[in-house]
This record gives C-alpha cells, sequence and structure tokens, in this order.
C-alpha cells in the first residue's frame, strides 16, 4: 500500500508541474521555455527509449553472437537515443499546446487519471508476471496494457467532458476567418516567447475553427445517429490528448523505478546521449527565437491601401473586448441586484396586506367559537367527528377560506414571476444597443443570442431548470401548506387542546343538567295540569340556554385575548416563513435568468444539447 501510495505522490507531481510548466509558458522568456520543454521531454523520451531499445535487444540476442562487437555497438543504440530525443521533443511541445487549452474541469480529470493510473499499477504487474520474464515485464506492461488501459479511459471521460459540460464558445454568428484572426492575436499577444507564442496562437486559431466547423456542420447532418457519430469522430481528437498524457505519466514511473535501482547500483537517471542531444537542439531553437524576436508584424503589412475599400479600419482589441465584457457583467449583476431588492419589497408589501386580511378572520372565528351556537357546534362532533377536526375546519374557513388565501397567494407568486422576468426582459434590448455601438470588433460577444431574450425564453428557462427551488412547492401547495401550518400550530395550543378535551365533559355534564332543568321546571309548572310536563320541558330548555349563554360569556372573558394572542403569534411566525420561502424561490429565478443573459453574451455550445438538433427555419 505503501509503494501505491508513492507512486500515485510522484505521478500527481507530474501532473502539478506540467500544470505549473503550461501556465508558465505565456509570461517565460524563449531560454525558460526551452528548459521547461525539456523537462517535459525527459520523461516522455524515457517512456519511447524503454521499448525501443528491448525490441532491438532482443533482436539482437536472436541473430548475433554476444562476443560481436558489432552487436555491442548496436546494443547501446546511441543514435536512436538521439533521434528519440527530437522525436520527444516534437511530443513535448504538442502536449504543451493541447494542455494549454484545458480547462480546470479537464486539469481535475487528469489528477484523478494520476491516481488511477497508480492504482492501475500493480494489479497489472501481477497479471503479466505470470507470462513474462521479470526483467521484461515493466516493458511490456508500461507498452500495451497500462499504455491501452489508461488511454482509452482518458480519452473517454475527455470525449464525454467535451460532448455534455464543457464544450465551446458558440462561433456560429462569425465568420471564419474573423474568428481565426481574433484568436491568433489573443493567444499571440499574451505571450513573451514569439517562438512559442505563434505555435500556440496556431493551435489556439485550429481548434477554434475546428469546432466552428463542426457547430455549422454536424448539426446539419440528416438524423439524430448521424450527428452522433459525427460528433464521435469529432471528439474522438481527444485522444491525442490522453495518448500522450499517458506516455508522461509512464514516463515518469520509469524515471521513479531507475532512480530506485540507482540507489541499489544497477542503473542510471542520466543519460548522455539526451543531454548531448539537447545542447545540439538548444542552438537552432534559440537561433530561431532571435531571428523571430526581430521581426514586426506591422513590416508585412501593404504599404498603400485605398482607405475607401476597408469596411472596419479597426483591428479587434483584445482589451477592449474584455473591458467590454467586464461592463455588461456589472450590468448584469447590477440589474439582479435591483431584482432581489424589488422582489424583498414586493413579497414584504403584498404578505403584509395578505395577512392583515387573515387577522381579520381571527376575530371572526374567536366570534363562533365564543357562541352557543358554536359550543353546540363541537358538542355535536363528539357523535359526528374529532372534535379538534371540526375545530380546525372552522378555523381554516374563518381565516383562510372566506379571506381568499390561497388564490390571492398563487397570484402573487405569478406576479413575483412577471416581476423578474420582466427585469431581465427589459435588459435584453439595453445590452443589445450597447453591443451595436462598439466602434471595433469585439470578437465572441454577438448580438443574436440577445435577441432570444423576451418574457417567454426567460421564463422558460426558468422552467426548464429542474433544480431551480429544490426543496420549495409551487405556489398552490405553497398555500395549502401555509393554511394546514397554521391549523396545526394553533391546534397544537394550550387552550384550543383545552377547548376540544372539554367538549366531551361539557356534554356529559349537560345531560344530567338537562334533566335537573326539567324536573325544577315540571315542578314549577304543577298547578297547569296536563300541561305540566310539556312546561317543565320547556322552561328546562330555557334555563339551559340561558345558563350555557352566561358560561360561554364567561368563558369568553376569561379566554379569548389568550385564543387571540396565541392565533396571531402562529400567524406572524407563518408570515415570516412564508416570506422566506418565496424569496428562495424566486432568488433562484433570478440566478437561472442572469445566468442566462449572461450565457447569451458569450454562449458556450455543448454537443449534448445544442449539436444534436437540427436548426430550423425560425432559428
Amino acid at each position: 500500500m505503501l509503494h501505491v501510495l508513492r507512486h500515485a505522490l510522484w505521478l500527481l507531481l507530474a501532473v502539478a508541474a506540467l500544470f505549473f510548466i503550461t501556465h508558465s509558458l505565456r509570461v517565460t522568456p524563449c531560454w525558460g521555455v526551452f528548459l521547461l520543454l525539456c523537462l517535459v521531454c525527459w520523461p516522455v523520451w524515457r517512456y519511447r527509449i524503454e521499448y525501443r531499445l528491448f525490441r532491438r535487444r532482443l533482436v539482437l540476442d536472436g541473430v548475433m553472437q554476444a562476443s560481436s562487437l558489432f552487436r555491442r555497438l548496436l546494443w547501446k543504440g546511441n543514435l536512436t537515443r538521439g533521434f528519440e530525443v527530437i522525436l520527444s521533443l516534437c511530443l513535448a511541445w504538442l502536449l504543451l499546446l493541447l494542455a494549454s487549452q484545458l480547462s480546470p474541469l479537464h486539469w481535475w480529470v487528469l489528477v484523478a487519471d494520476a491516481v488511477f493510473l497508480a492504482l492501475l499499477y500493480v494489479p497489472v504487474a501481477r497479471g503479466v508476471s505470470a507470462s513474462i520474464h521479470p526483467q521484461h515485464v515493466g516493458a511490456i506492461m508500461r507498452r500495451w496494457p497500462l499504455f491501452l488501459i489508461n488511454g482509452i479511459v482518458l480519452a473517454s471521460v475527455f470525449m464525454l467532458l467535451d460532448f455534455a459540460v464543457v464544450g465551446a464558445p458558440d462561433t456560429r454568428q462569425l465568420a471564419w476567418n474573423l474568428l481565426v484572426e481574433q484568436t491568433y492575436r489573443e493567444v499571440y499577444t499574451q505571450t513573451h516567447c514569439q517562438l512559442w507564442g505563434a505555435s500556440a496562437a496556431i493551435a489556439a486559431a485550429l481548434e477554434a475553427l475546428a469546432w466552428h466547423g463542426s457547430q455549422l456542420l454536424i448539426p446539419n447532418l440528416p438524423d439524430t445517429a448521424a450527428r452522433v457519430i459525427g460528433w464521435a469522430f469529432f471528439l474522438l481528437r481527444a485522444a491525442t490528448v490522453a495518448w500522450l498524457f499517458t506516455a508522461l505519466l509512464l514516463g515518469v514511473s520509469i524515471v521513479r523505478e531507475r532512480r530506485l535501482m540507482k540507489q541499489q547500483g544497477k542503473a542510471s537517471t542520466l543519460s548522455r546521449a539526451f543531454l548531448v542531444t539537447i545542447l545540439l537542439l538548444a542552438l537552432p531553437f534559440f537561433y530561431a527565437s532571435l531571428v523571430l524576436e526581430q521581426l514586426d508584424p506591422d513590416d508585412f503589412a501593404p504599404g498603400d491601401q485605398d482607405v475607401t475599400v476597408l469596411k472596419d479600419p479597426c483591428k479587434p482589441s483584445v482589451a477592449q473586448r474584455q473591458r467590454l465584457q467586464e461592463k455588461l457583467d456589472r450590468e448584469v449583476a447590477a440589474r439582479r441586484e435591483q431584482a432581489v431588492q424589488a422582489l424583498d419589497k414586493e413579497v414584504d408589501d403584498q404578505l403584509d396586506g395578505l395577512f392583515a386580511d387573515v387577522e381579520q378572520g381571527v376575530d371572526r372565528y374567536l366570534d363562533w367559537y365564543f357562541t352557543v351556537l358554536g359550543e353546540y357546534q363541537r358538542l355535536a362532533a363528539v357523535f359526528t367527528a374529532d372534535v379538534a377536526q371540526t375545530m380546525r375546519e372552522q378555523l381554516e374557513k374563518y381565516l383562510f377560506v372566506d379571506t381568499g388565501f390561497d388564490p390571492r397567494l398563487v397570484r402573487l407568486d405569478s406576479r413575483l414571476k412577471q416581476l423578474t422576468t420582466g427585469q431581465f426582459a427589459e435588459l435584453a434590448p439595453l445590452l443589445r444597443q450597447q453591443l451595436e455601438t462598439v466602434d471595433c470588433r469585439i470578437g465572441e460577444l454577438t448580438l443574436a443570442p440577445l435577441a432570444e431574450l423576451d418574457h417567454d425564453t426567460l421564463r422558460a428557462s426558468v422552467a426548464a431548470t429542474s433544480g431551480v427551488g429544490a426543496g420549495i412547492v409551487a405556489s398552490k401547495m405553497l398555500a395549502g401548506k401555509t393554511t394546514a401550518a397554521v391549523a396545526g400550530k394553533v391546534a397544537a395550543k394550550k387552550s384550543f387542546q383545552t377547548g376540544a378535551a372539554l367538549a366531551g365533559k361539557t356534554l356529559a355534564k349537560k345531560g344530567s343538567s338537562t334533566l335537573l332543568s326539567a324536573g325544577a321546571g315540571t315542578l314549577l309548572c304543577a298547578p297547569t295540569g296536563p300541561l305540566a310536563v310539556l312546561c317543565g320541558v320547556s322552561a328546562g330548555l330555557i334555563t339551559w340556554f340561558t345558563v350555557d349563554k352566561a358560561l360561554v360569556e364567561l368563558d369568553e372573558v376569561l379566554n379569548r385575548e389568550e385564543m387571540r394572542a396565541e392565533i396571531l403569534a402562529v400567524l406572524h411566525e407563518q408570515q415570516a416563513l412564508l416570506a422566506e420561502q418565496l424569496r428562495q424561490k424566486h432568488y433562484a429565478s433570478v440566478d437561472q435568468m442572469s445566468s442566462h443573459v449572461n450565457a447569451a453574451l458569450q454562449k458556450t455550445f455543448l454537443p449534448a444539447s445544442d449539436g444534436l438538433r437540427r436548426k430550423t427555419a425560425k432559428e
């Protein structure tokens, strides 16, 4: 296990070194570029020369005598070593060019791949050692199983990443020659060494042109299957990065093994052929760098030009485009802040009015509760239903149903959505106006995507995002849950539970008090003769009703204000919770619309979403 951890650490350090070298080349002078290039070339050369010498020595062992002088000369392979240095330098240069175009997600994949290769090393070595001589296991497993497995896995992940996650800038609205010119200038002007800058700019321009052609051609293929095959062939170029990067990591593994063997006195980590060849190649490299530094691109411009035929005399300016992009980003951020503030104010104002009407329903509920009729309804519920449920239903009726809480909350939710959409729909023409007044060409900031930013597309962009407002229910369900939450919290209050519990006890007492009232009324009406029983029952009912009314009024005097305060406290608590839920839901919509506008300003083309459907005539 410790061996695997050390191996993984070596490979991770190699990825970190490659990342540092790639991002340092832009500001490094030409002599520094050559030194960094040699650092990358060294493990690549080690990987390539290992198998070349292995294959040559197998042939020499089979056809030549061990004592042959010619065999000893060929066994060292100095000419082969020197030739492989030249080839490895070219491959290292290509690897650095391709690595300079990788996104942060690609680099994280390379980090994961380094760990994957370290974990793969030991089981592959065990599998190969069963059939191969121990002294040849390293060369065989690095040349075939490890190289193929890691190369296929890394290329597949890169293809999937480019297809569905990273993509490329959407350049379908740009002319191909303008795209190439702008890309070349953008990369070239950011480098210090002109030799590296020219090659990096050409590579970036070719990459942009390849994506541009694919964005125009592949989506117009006749069916989805053809488009999928087209993108698969185009994205297969990721295999080049996978091949070069795998060679680099396996070369680092060889360097590590030779370092361990050196400690045992069995091998050396240095190579005289490599050092001599590098020194010989340094001379033409530095000469070419000096020649390029003395060249002025303006010297190649035509001397006399007819200014009447120039449609756009200004050159594309990377700095101008960056300033414009930053300005537009600030305006989008400011509009987002305005939308958030407008949402906060609207939520507070509308909920204050909505819950003010709900609070008026509290007194109507208490008017029902502290009446003889209300008491009798609760008593009747002892036989027909749950008393607490009856009280909750009456609470919901007076507080929410009669005040139209549910439809009003739904309308509020719709109004908040329209408010947010309107904010960003108004922003689109302002941004288009600024783009139309720019003096010079501004590169990938195109006008066409902004033309689509109206109320409908913005609303659809939010609706299509399943992650928006996660954990927050839709407006109709939100209204129902608010009603149920208030009723449930009020039902948990002491006064509510006491009223429900007393209903059953009160019914039992009222049954006995009815008989007593009727009996007392019969005695009082005894002189009436045959009508004594009827008179007694009537007198008892009147007495019962009078006593009940007096008890209800006493109960109201003692408990009404306490119940009212408890219900209002629950309403205030629920209002604050509902306000927060509405804010979070529509904050997510604001963020989505803001992202939609930013994406329109500099749109990313994803083959997974943009490259599998044909563009209609309307689009």
